[in-house]
């Protein structure tokens, strides 16, 4: 197993979560990301100093970024494998077969029991097929595996945090609990519900837990709906999570243009906008190591 992709996790915080800006579409995938685009983007963010990426998806297109991202000189890549039916999981599995040498470390999924449960289907099957899918591919690849973990699955099935895969990734994102308005108060969530996990009965000492996902948006639709939601607090939100010293991916890199009527976090998270331009937040980056 590859332990220099986890050690590079929790000792810098020169870490991306990624995904393209315009015109790519993930829910519709009918924009898929060009070579061109990735190169174009994944350089600004090397540029930047960036130094490990996080991706969201081996299809539409981003099955090229471990790639290119390593070509650019990209230390590490953590490839998720997008998983919202059967039929894409596998053609997510067969692109990580022929990517395998340029990843470093695999998400199998995101959020994939909470979603499993808001479809009706029932929980203790979609944590057992977690763990099935996980273990295959540790089997096969002998990389570094984890989930994207929802808190619910969390609460509900502890075990997917204290035994499944090599580390735990968890999104937590606080918008989807009401602080939208507070920057302050929103920090301050995620780094306590971060060391509820951390204490989670069986939790082994050695566990390593960093937030995967964590965004503040800088807009909201409408804008009078979260007056709270600026860039100003954007910025001040990862202040705070800077000052904490709580281990944690930056994210998002752009915006998502196609999400920003339904998820704020990740249509209006970015430290781009969509359109590649910086937001107030670039100014407050702290790429170094933590304490």
């Amino acid at each position: 197993m590859n332990a220099d992709v986890l050690e590079a996790l929790q000792t810098s915080r020169a870490w991306i979560n990624y995904s393209p800006a315009r015109p790519f579409d993930f829910v519709a995938g009918q924009h898929p990301v060009t070579e061109l685009q990735l190169q174009i983007e994944l350089s600004l963010l090397y540029a930047r100093g960036f130094r490990g990426l996080v991706t969201n998806a081996m299809t539409y297109g981003l099955e090229a970024a471990p790639r290119v991202a390593k070509r650019i000189g990209f230390h590490h890549v953590i490839a998720k494998l997008w998983w919202p039916d059967d039929a894409t999981l596998e053609r997510e599995k067969h692109n990580v077969e022929r990517a395998i040498g340029d990843i470093d470390a695999l998400v199998v999924g995101n959020e994939t029991v909470h979603k499993a449960m808001l479809r009706g289907e029932p929980g203790d099957e979609a944590v057992a097929r977690l763990r099935q899918e996980m273990e295959s591919l540790q089997r096969a690849y002998g990389k570094p595996a984890t989930t994207g973990l929802h808190r619910d699955d969390w609460a509900r099935y502890p075990q997917i945090a204290t035994e499944f895969g090599d580390f735990v990734f968890p999104n937590l994102q606080p918008w989807w609990v009401q602080l939208r308005n507070n920057p302050d108060m929103a920090a301050e969530w995620v780094v306590e519900v971060l060391q509820v996990i951390r204490d989670t009965p069986g939790m082994p000492e050695d566990r390593i837990i960093v937030i995967q996902e964590a965004a503040y948006p800088s807009g909201a639709l409408p804008p009078q709906s979260t007056p709270g939601a600026t860039p100003a607090n954007q910025k001040r939100f990862v202040q705070h999570l800077i000052a904490s010293g709580a281990p944690f991916i930056y994210g998002f890199a752009f915006d998502a243009w196609f999400a920003q009527a339904t998820s704020p976090p990740g249509g209006f998270g970015g430290l781009w906008d969509d359109r590649r331009r910086p937001k107030p937040v670039v100014a407050a980056l702290d790429l170094g190591p933590y304490a």
